[in-house]
């Protein structure tokens, strides 16, 4: 099974407080969040991502670039490529789309980046490139360094990605430093990212460098600790499947704060669905609408495409009109044979979409009507000539065209209502990860 390589979202805000009569104590917050490519409405995933950035205080389309329009603070911007995905059954994708990365969004200007390749182990289950992003970040006048990683799933691999990212920080010389991303840490099998902390390996352990591996620690001014753990103890703090299954039952979504330089004040989690599904339900199924409108206009003028969705729905759903339905995953239709948007329920949207605006329109006129009233109520002909019928008449036709409009939507759009509606639990859900946040502060020798 091929891995996905998502981008992370990395953000800092910069505040100051009073700690122990001490001023101008600065701290700064950072996340890291999966976001999961473009998976079930990207456009209403993106304004929850961006509320939840918020909450924590380039030509090229990319989903980065997209919640920086929603977040225009976060005014500085990294973002490397890693994968090219490919479109399911030749599906095309909007330019930016198909690249899957690594990113950084921050408040405060980005010095300099550096991209560095994990290493690709022979006869490995997992052929995906992976990459460490280092990011040098200004804070007034502080320098922080960022490493964004998503390490192997495959646990052999995943030693020598942690081998070759403690090479890495050892080689930066930093003195304040956060490494953070998807380590895709399993439960079982701590090694690697307890390795990553202390920079040496357990003898006992499952990972094992080689002879020409050079061990760091704190002599050496390195060393790690896991934010979440340094705040809440034992607690679970899972931050995937955020899905109804298997549901919450690992952790690979870590930040990890150098021990000089920074000092862990709060680590959170935040995205499990349940505000998503609370705040843009409604949204969603507006998305969903638009989305079977497009498909259905792709069909009437002729499909350049066969397969609607940007990804693969799953075992749980089947993709129709550009959107995953529930109900298994046998029911894929391609353009242009999906009933519920073909030609003829293009027309009905249209005439159906028209009937709604002119619905609209005399609600409207009859608001205005009411508010103007007075001002011609002394000016007979005028009135009879602006005000034709009374609101009594226009009201029981306003009734009337509703109603009609009610019977030919059920009528001529059940099904693609149906499709609409359908959806599967999945979708109801930010990501499949948790973002996990924590605030540091700046500490001096």
């Amino acid at each position: 099974m091929a891995a996905r390589i998502y981008m992370f979202l990395i953000f800092f805000t910069e505040i100051f407080f009073i700690d122990r009569g001490v001023f101008g104590h600065r701290i700064i917050t950072v996340a890291n969040y999966n976001i999961w490519n473009v998976m079930f409405q990207w456009d209403t995933r993106k304004q929850f991502i961006a509320e939840m950035v918020r909450a924590d205080a380039n030509d090229q389309r990319n989903q980065l670039t997209e919640l920086q329009e929603l977040i225009p603070q976060y005014r500085h911007l990294v973002y490397h490529p890693v994968a090219m995905v490919t479109p399911p059954l030749g599906r095309r994708e909007p330019p930016g789309w198909e690249m899957e990365g690594l990113g950084l969004l921050s408040k405060h200007p980005i010095i300099m980046s550096h991209v560095v390749n994990l290493t690709v182990g022979k006869g490995s289950v997992d052929s995906n490139r992976r990459v460490v992003l280092h990011v040098q970040v200004d804070i007034n006048g502080d320098e922080l360094d960022l490493t964004v990683v998503h390490l192997s799933y495959d646990k052999t691999q995943q030693c020598q990605n942690a081998i070759d990212v403690i090479n890495y920080i050892a080689s930066m010389g930093s003195e304040r430093s956060v490494l953070l991303g998807d380590f895709n840490a399993y439960n079982d099998f701590p090694w690697p990212v307890n390795g990553i902390m202390k920079g040496s390996f357990d003898q006992g352990g499952s990972c094992h460098a080689s002879r020409n591996f050079q061990p760091q620690g704190s002599n050496q001014g390195y060393g790690f600790v896991d934010a979440w753990v340094t705040v809440n103890g034992n607690s679970l703090g899972y931050t995937f499947s955020n899905m109804p299954e298997p549901g919450l039952v690992s952790r690979p979504d870590r930040i990890l704060v150098s021990v000089t330089g920074l000092q862990v004040m709060s680590a959170e989690i935040h995205g499990d669905g349940k505000i998503y599904q609370q705040k843009y339900s409604l949204q969603n199924k507006w998305q969903r609408l638009k989305t079977a409108f497009w498909m259905a206009k792709e069909t009437t003028y002729g499909p350049r495409f066969k397969y609607t969705c940007h990804q693969d729905c799953g075992p749980h759903g089947s993709c129709r009109c550009g959107v995953c339905v529930k109900g298994g995953d046998q029911n894929n239709c391609e353009l242009p044979f999906c009933y519920e948007c073909d030609t003829e329920h293009y027309n009905s949207l249209i005439l159906i979409g028209v009937l709604y605006a002119t619905t609209v329109i005399f609600i409207l006129y009859i608001l205005v009507k009411t508010l103007l009233i007075r001002c011609f109520v002394r000016t007979r002909r005028l009135s009879r000539v602006l005000f034709l019928c009374s609101n009594r008449t226009l009201g029981l036709f306003v009734i009337a065209l509703m109603i009609v409009l009610y019977f030919i939507t059920v009528s001529s759009l059940g099904d693609t209502l149906e499709t609409v509606n359908g959806r599967i639990t999945e979708e109801m859900f930010p990501s499949d990860h948790m973002m996990v946040a924590t605030k540091l502060k700046l500490t001096y020798r």
